[in-house]
């Protein structure tokens, strides 16, 4: 089986094997996946799909919910007795294999890239942490919102993947990519407008590719984002950059 999280909700491996669209389901999918090969309580999925008020059925509701999502993942006839869903006494849980959720790839990848960066491996680095990178499709479960548990493993594969944005960016630099970047780096800048980190790995690629104005507008942009979203001034290291470029240094810091 191959789930993917990184983006909307897909499933995919057997023959007749698809993501649910009822939404009931594709919670029920959801919250599982976010907590796989993990057992759920039947009492902690009620309340992941209908929150504090679940109604009267709720218990024989999701063991419907259960079954139709049995179907969905087993594909053809041939599989009907080989689910990943398994029931336990307490609930139920999803089992998935090595490598059968692009998030455990992407977390594996970005951590063999970061290995790979610490041992100063910086070019299999960038190869390995832009794979990682490249896992993502969009938001994580496309953006879903219904499940408290859904929403807390979002967040962190989130938080995540910036991290690896950024080891990613530094790298390049490291490898001399400065102008092949610019265009993510300012990208990523305009989209995370309070991450510090992307505006100064974008101010280091501009001055190295002789784009010094560009450079200081950058700054004068992160500096109105900070001020104006938060009432802080950009930080040290951000401040630094932008001294050594108005002084006229050319900076090799990421």
């Amino acid at each position: 089986m191959n789930y993917e999280i990184l983006g909307q909700i897909r499933v995919s491996g057997r023959p007749g094997v698809s993501a649910p669209r009822a939404r009931k389901i594709e919670t029920l999918l959801a919250a599982l996946l976010a907590k796989n090969n993990q057992v759920v309580t039947t009492e902690h999925l009620i309340g992941e799909i209908w929150g504090e008020n679940p109604p009267a059925r709720a218990s024989a509701a999701l063991y419907v919910y259960v079954s139709q999502l049995r179907k969905l993942l087993r594909g053809t006839p041939a599989d009907a007795e080989d689910s990943p869903v398994v029931t336990s006494p307490r609930g139920y849980s999803l089992h998935v294999g090595i490598d059968e959720l692009d998030a455990d790839r992407f977390t594996r990848l970005y951590q063999e890239g970061r290995a790979l960066h610490w041992d100063r491996s910086y070019g299999q680095a960038a190869t390995v942490l832009r794979h990682a990178a490249d896992l993502w499709r969009g938001p994580a479960f496309g953006g879903f919102t219904d499940s408290p548990d859904v929403q807390a493993y979002a967040t962190l594969l989130e938080e995540t993947r910036l991290e690896c944005l950024e080891l990613l960016m530094e790298t390049e630099l490291l490898i001399g990519r400065h102008r092949e970047v610019v265009g993510q780096l300012s990208a990523l800048a305009k989209e995370h407008t309070l991450r510090e980190t992307f505006y100064e790995y974008l101010m280091t690629a501009l001055l190295r590719s002789n784009r010094r104005a560009e450079a200081l507008e950058t700054f004068a942009s992160a500096r109105q984002n900070l001020v104006q979203q938060l009432g802080i001034e950009p930080g040290v290291s951000l401040r630094k950059l932008h001294q050594s470029i108005l002084v006229g240094e050319l900076s090799d810091a990421v």
